[in-house]
């Protein structure tokens, strides 16, 4: 990269995150950690234009010698961008801008001279690998280690938002309480807590195998916007909970209770569900989720995968012997 422009930085992504990381980043290598009230100053695009902006970049300090300016909403700015091409050429000598915008109008003549000349931090929203990726990272930073069943496990139940992931690990590394590998297990029982009460029902529909149940709450559940990879991860844990029951049948009520993470007065109701299951059942249903994964991430309508899913995952023999119920 050229020196031209080398004093601004467009932080650009929906990602707010990301967005702030880089933006502390920069800062700390413009300015340092110490003295910032005199030396960063912080607006917002929706309340400056861009004359008052170059400006203040343009308008010296007494009091640090070393200044930042940072640019919240920055595709907000309004007026006219006069100014702004000489300023890109020759920025202010020790002055560091930073525009995060989280999607700036690159058809404006302002914004395409920015993102050709300015330093480009990208902060889009990571997605598959590299959302993957980025989690392991921060797990190894922090110490604690998850099988790839765990790591499923907190994807699902939390989605694609950074910051909520990096809050939930938070939560993880207090539960950990020293140990350095966390299972599924323990992440359904730190993040379970949180579940929503149709997801719940809908956990518990799946367990017991009532196909109509279930169909109506993950249908309910889509409706209000829960993401799909969520609902599965849902279904998917209620699938495991009841292969972990038929691998303790001589367990006690109370072993139960502690190795499944359910409260004392569910023992039973998990364990009555867990005689509706065979093993060839069980692998049925994994196969169905499995199918409906695949699908989903090959854009096949999500709705359509799932209700699929719990069609297969509940068998042909319980529908018909079954029947539809209503309610619980």
């Amino acid at each position: 990269m050229t020196r031209r422009g080398a004093g601004v930085y467009a932080v650009v992504g929906a990602d707010s995150y990301l967005a702030e990381q880089a933006a502390e980043g920069l800062l700390e290598r413009a300015v340092g950690r110490e003295g910032r009230s005199e030396s960063v100053q912080t607006v917002r695009g929706d309340e400056t234009t861009w004359a008052r902006l170059l400006d203040l970049a343009r308008t010296g300090s007494l009091f640090a010698e070393r200044r930042a300016i940072l640019v919240r909403g920055a595709e907000a700015l309004k007026g006219s961008d006069d100014g702004l091409v000489e300023y890109l050429e020759d920025p202010a000598p020790g002055l560091t801008l930073i525009l995060l915008a989280a999607k700036p109008d690159k058809r404006k003549a302002s914004w395409k001279r920015i993102l050709e000349q300015a330093e480009v931090v990208p902060a889009e929203p990571l997605k598959g690998r590299a959302l993957r990726a980025r989690v392991a990272d921060e797990l190894r930073r922090r110490g604690l280690e998850m099988d790839e069943e765990a790591l499923d496990e907190l994807l699902a139940r939390v989605g694609q938002d950074l910051r909520r992931l990096m809050g939930e690990i938070d939560k993880l590394q207090a539960f950990a309480g020293g140990r350095s590998r966390l299972a599924a297990e323990d992440v359904a029982a730190v993040l379970g807590r949180g579940l929503a009460r149709p997801l719940y029902e809908m956990a518990d529909a799946l367990a017991a195998r009532r196909w109509d149940v279930t169909l109506r709450l993950l249908d309910e559940a889509l409706e209000e916007g829960e993401a799909p990879v969520y609902v599965l991860g849902v279904l998917h844990r209620s699938l495991r909970q009841m292969r972990a029951v038929r691998s303790m049948r001589q367990a006690s009520s109370g072993e139960m209770a502690s190795r499944l993470r359910v409260p004392p007065f569910k023992v039973n109701d998990v364990v009555k569900a867990g005689r509706l299951w065979t093993d060839e059942a069980l692998a049925q249903a994994f196969a169905a989720l499995g199918k409906a994964d695949r699908e989903i991430k090959t854009s096949v309508d999500p709705r359509v995968a799932l209700l699929g899913a719990v069609r297969r995952a509940c068998g042909a023999e319980g529908e018909a012997s079954r029947g539809p119920r209503r309610g619980r």
